[in-house]
């Protein structure tokens, strides 16, 4: 029988945090406690991030000077302002209340935000602060000087850099109803194809076996592997999605240094367990949660099959990742996309192909041959954003279902236990169900 000590370790550490969660230990909080909550009061904000559109004001990240992080709305009327810019204004810094049932409060200070600011009315504006424009946006410039535009050059960016602020609302819920919103997440597919190239390229396509032959040869490519792979994860802004996908490489190669080639459950927990010694936060995150619960379903339920045909083995891990997040996305989001397994037939290879365009499109830059593999892309990216736009306009193609928290509990019983059925004894059939029986009763009451 298999031990699984690290999968043993994670169950006790996830337990351990949910258990410290109904205390609110200030450690789990990002420490935004302040005194002067909700008081008016001068501040003065330093914007730090790019504003998002909303409709009667601006939403900019802020640092209030001896607060903390802030939400910042500035009304329309204030006019452009730019990284770096300070708002001297009179307001209140409030925690943010609920929305049914979901307690946005306590979402923002697990992002380690103390709040949201409302200025109507900006008293002055400076620009003694010098914040250096961030590399995600300059490198996304770079896009947008080799000839990439509008929805194109989004989607792009939101692939190769995890830059999502230009993405039109529209854009986003056709990805969302087609069920391809997981590849404009810089995730497991993005850092599993540089990781695959990087292979490639290290290894002339499999010729050459270093890794496995040559002692100093494999050391030495597996640092620059988790080199690289930590220094994409730093470029995309460490998502909870990326660090979960390179820390598994990294225990992957140390694992080849010992000449142990699998990936396992243990990796996977092992990787939960590191990740969240040092952000335990992440365990809230519904990126963390989507990410481990695609990938674990991937490793017990795809693993089985050995299939040679590309198509076959598209459909098998997609449906696996499928059911390992299908509880997670009805209970957040209350609906289910109905040909996930038609998007990613389709979407997966263009995203295979864009990624590496698009980062080549930004090395070679205003090259020649930058120009002509931007225009690649160009034509990559328009030609994913009409296939999710016709995927979402196919008869039925969102199903609104809204679960709770014991309907998930119920959902992934019914799929272990069909895990159990096929791998174990027809006997488990009757849990399934018995899980099935009672979700329905459940969720029509």
């Amino acid at each position: 029988m298999k031990s699984y000590p690290m999968l043993v370790l994670a169950v006790v550490v996830i337990a351990a945090l949910l258990l410290l969660d109904t205390l609110k230990p200030s450690f789990l909080l990002h420490q935004t406690e302040y005194d002067a909550i909700d008081s008016l009061r001068p501040y003065a904000l330093v914007l730090t991030g790019e504003p998002r559109e909303t409709p009667t004001s601006y939403r900019y990240e802020a640092e209030a000077i001896g607060v903390g992080k802030v939400l910042a709305y500035i009304a329309k009327d204030a006019g452009p302002l730019n990284i770096g810019d300070t708002v001297l204004a009179k307001t209140r810094i409030r925690r943010g209340g609920t929305i049914g049932d979901f307690d946005y409060g306590l979402y923002l200070r697990r992002q380690g935000i103390v709040g949201t600011a409302y200025v109507k009315h900006c008293q002055l504006k400076i620009t003694n602060y010098e914040l250096k424009e961030p590399l995600q946006k300059r490198l996304y410039r770079r896009l947008a000087e080799g000839g990439l535009s509008g929805d194109e050059l989004a989607t792009t960016g939101a692939l190769t850099l995890g830059y999502k602020e230009d993405l039109d609302p529209a854009l986003r819920h056709r990805f969302q109803a087609s069920g391809a919103a997981h590849v404009l997440a810089v995730s497991g597919l993005h850092t599993g194809i540089i990781y695959a190239l990087l292979i490639g390229l290290l290894t002339l396509g499999g010729r050459a076996r270093p890794l496995y032959t040559n002692w100093f040869g494999r050391i030495a490519i597996s640092f620059v592997i988790i080199a690289v792979m930590w220094s994409y994860a730093w470029l995309t802004g460490m998502t909870p999605s990326v660090v979960r996908c390179v820390v598994m490489v990294t225990l992957v190669e140390i694992g080849k240094m010992l000449y142990r080639h699998s990936l396992t459950l243990n990796t996977i927990a092992a990787a939960a367990v590191l990740i969240l010694m040092v952000r335990p936060l992440d365990l809230w995150s519904l990126s963390f949660q989507l990410s481990f619960a695609a990938t674990a379903a991937i490793v017990i339920m795809a693993k089985d099959f050995q299939v040679k045909s590309w198509i076959v083995g598209t459909l098998i891990i997609s449906l696996a990742a499928q059911l390992g997040t299908l509880p997670i996305t009805m209970y957040t989001f209350g609906q289910v996309s109905n040909y996930f397994l038609l998007t990613n037939l389709l979407v997966l290879p263009l995203a295979t192909i864009l990624v590496p365009c698009g980062l080549v499109s930004i090395a070679l830059g205003g090259l020649w041959i930058g120009v002509w593999i931007s225009k690649v892309t160009f034509a990559l990216a328009w030609l994913m954003n009409h296939t999710v736009g016709w995927i979402e306009g196919l008869p039925g193609s969102v199903s609104v279902i809204h679960i709770d928290g014991g309907m998930v509990a119920l959902l992934y019983a019914a799929i272990g236990m069909g895990w159990l059925t096929i791998h174990k004894s027809l006997w488990w059939l009757i849990g399934v169900g018995a899980s099935a029986i009672t979700f329905c009763i459940w969720i029509t009451l």
